[in-house]
């Protein structure tokens, strides 16, 4: 009875925003955007529901993250750190402010190009069924050879960084 109910939940959930934003509104970002990673929150808050009296999860968050820096999000338990990254993947309902990533507001261009260009890294780590190399790259967009170049990228900053 269990899986019924959770069923009959996920088939009242709110449709998510549309993938792709309709021309006549979509904000087509550049073809390798983002190129340099500035993030700016601006008086963001936020709800995981669309009803207008339910708690917020984020109140009134500000904060910019300047390109190639790094930062930490910590808190205790309850305290918004999921619910602040999951604002950048579009997720939950933002009840006040804005998000721009390289100078675009995430909120005028499509599902699909938001969370398509930008990845987290969780705390536990976790591989899907199939390939290394279908779990590096979902989508099939690059090649070999691209795949292989962004991992010795990756490698080089760790050794650069002295994070092994």
């Amino acid at each position: 009875m269990t899986s019924v109910e959770r069923v009959l939940e996920y088939c009242q959930l709110d449709q998510e925003p549309p993938a792709q934003v309709p021309s006549k509104q979509q904000q087509q970002p550049p073809p390798y955007w983002p190129t340099k990673g500035e993030i700016n929150y601006d008086n963001i808050s936020m709800s995981h529901s669309e009803d207008l009296h339910a708690p917020l999860a984020l109140k009134n968050i500000t904060i910019s993250i300047r390109p190639a820096e790094k930062i930490g999000i910590v808190g205790r338990t309850g305290a918004g750190k999921s619910s602040f990254i999951q604002t950048l993947f579009r997720m939950g309902t933002l009840t006040d402010g804005y998000i721009k990533i390289d100078g675009i507001d995430i909120a005028t261009v499509g599902l699909d190009d938001v969370r398509r260009r930008i990845s987290i890294i969780p705390q536990d780590p976790v591989l899907f069924t199939g390939t290394m190399r279908s779990n590096l790259d979902q989508f099939g967009d690059y090649s070999d050879a691209e795949i292989w170049h962004a991992l010795e990228q990756v490698c080089n900053l760790l050794y650069k960084d002295d994070f092994m």
